[in-house]
């Protein structure tokens, strides 16, 4: 924020000024009811009333009973800028922190900054400072990690002279929601184990939501069972992240099991279960659920009919796909893109390719990658090289340097043994620098995770690896067969 800014809004708030100024005018039109929302918002709030009303009596600012309160509205209410601007100069106009005995007034600017978005005057409060407590570091670890800025995160947390449980979660869950599981995993061992905090259930949610995106089925049971001796509840997030975690890791047993076991269960448990049956290949058991759903009265949302449509497609459900898409708008749930996917998929998976191709070339918005491939695996699958030739044109449109379409392409002509087709795709890939990014299978040993390509070559134990497939080549192909006398009396 700049000197001029500062001086500005100084004025804006002396003992003549009738009141707050009205916010500035959005860079964008606003309907009218959303401008008169704000208006009430802003104008409504018991504490900057307060604070206002103090401050037109001409009481001091260290004496303001409502200056910290302001300070928290500034940071609940998005519209609040201007006002939280106008706080800080009055701050910077008094001499921070001598009109306020303590830190909390600074602390408390710093949070309104950051929950309004504003994470470079967040940070330049923070470092105009002169004394912090761990509250106000984690204020601003909090923005960092809300503005997804991992490196100036991790440079704050190294810093920190002095760190809480509240420290390493927000640095836990920051780095699981941004796509570091394994140095998430890493900075919980460390936490427990260095040093010894006993992690609550903000932590465990974090953790748990990392060791799903790994895959540590194991270290998720392990998880499971600290949870369950700690008594911590899973009416919220963490059952809903231990549910996801065992839906991720196939486990859908121990997925039912868990999410039976909560008393409490909101539209995001019933939502994560759904969408495990539906991907699992158990489209009725997802159904059936949502059903029950309903029936016991909770809403669901537009993330649970996601769920619900995909458990249609990949049952081959084509009419009661449709009829839940109707039933969807019926209950005033505005379809998206994700939704209209969905239905592509249904309709390509059930060989009703023509209905799909029309419904992805009409919908509302541009189609994206997502669907012209779901499509193209359809044209693929069922051998209609024809569409598969313009949906690909489509798809390479969309993403040229992705090898999908090429790949697509490619099968579908292998398909129709199109061999010269075939070929000729692949020279283009190659001419246009394109490749396929090689898919994985993974198996966990250990509490490890170990990534496997097919012919790889790049494992450390690689030799090992392939000399055990030999020899166990060996074995079977040389050892007779008998079956046992049980099993075979069990078979009858």
């Amino acid at each position: 924020m700049s000197r001029g800014t500062s001086m500005n809004n100084l004025s804006l708030l002396s003992p003549t000024t009738s009141g707050f100024p009205s916010s500035p005018r959005p860079s964008k039109p606003v309907s009218n009811a959303t401008a008169l929302r704000c208006r009430a918002a802003l104008s409504g709030d018991t504490a900057l009333r307060s604070f206002r009303a103090h401050h037109l009596a001409g009481r001091a600012l260290d004496a303001n009973p409502a200056l910290l309160p302001a300070l928290a509205a500034c940071a609940r209410l998005p519209a609040a800028a201007a006002e939280a601007e106008q706080i800080h100069a009055l701050l910077v106009k008094c001499g921070v922190p001598r009109a306020v005995p303590d830190v909390h007034a600074c602390t408390s600017l710093v949070r309104a900054y950051a929950r309004l978005g504003r994470v470079w005057d967040a940070r330049k409060v923070f470092d105009g400072m002169p004394d912090r407590t761990v509250v106000t570091w984690n204020v601003l670890l909090d923005a960092l990690v809300r503005a997804d800025d991992l490196d100036a995160t991790w440079e704050v947390f190294v810093e920190m002279p002095q760190r809480n449980i509240v420290s390493w979660n927000t640095i836990i869950t920051g780095f699981a929601r941004l796509g570091w599981a394994q140095e998430a995993v890493d900075l919980f061992v460390e936490m427990s184990v260095v040093y010894g905090l006993a992690p609550d259930e903000v932590t465990m949610v974090g953790f748990i939501s990392a060791v799903r995106d790994i895959g540590l089925l194991g270290l998720g049971r392990s998880a499971h069972g600290y949870v369950l001796r700690r008594e911590l509840s899973l009416d919220g997030a963490l059952g809903v992240a231990l549910i996801n975690m065992y839906t991720r890791c196939g486990s859908m047993g121990a997925a039912h099991s868990c999410f039976s076991s909560v008393n409490n269960k909101n539209v995001e448990h019933w939502t994560s279960v759904i969408a495990g049956f539906a991907a699992h290949g158990s489209p009725e058991m997802a159904l059936s659920l949502f059903g029950e759903m309903r029936q016991l009265g909770i809403e669901p949302n537009g993330v649970t009919f996601v769920a619900v449509l995909n458990a249609c497609s990949h049952g081959g459900l084509v009419d009661e796909g449709f009829k839940y898409f109707s039933l969807m708008r019926s209950m005033g749930i505005k379809p998206t893109i994700q939704h209209y996917g969905c239905l592509v998929d249904l309709l390509g998976r059930a060989g009703l390719l023509e209905e799909a191709f029309h419904l992805a070339s009409n919908l509302p918005e541009d189609p994206g990658f997502v669907i012209w491939s779901s499509l193209l695996a359809a044209y693929r699958s069922h051998g209609n090289v024809e569409m598969a030739e313009l949906v690909a044109s489509r798809l390479a449109n969309t993403k040229p340097s992705h090898g999908i379409s090429y790949v697509l392409l490619s099968n579908t002509y292998a398909r129709a043994k199109q061999w010269e087709d075939l070929k000729k795709t692949r020279m283009r890939m190659e001419e246009h620098g394109v490749t396929k990014k090689p898919g994985l299978s993974w198996i966990e040993v250990d509490g490890s995770v170990h990534s496997f390509a097919t012919a790889d070559k790049w494992n450390t134990e690689c030799e090992s690896i392939y000399q055990m497939l030999e020899d166990l080549k060996h074995n079977l192909t040389s050892a007779p067969y008998e079956p046992e006398p049980l099993a075979l009396c069990e078979q009858l």
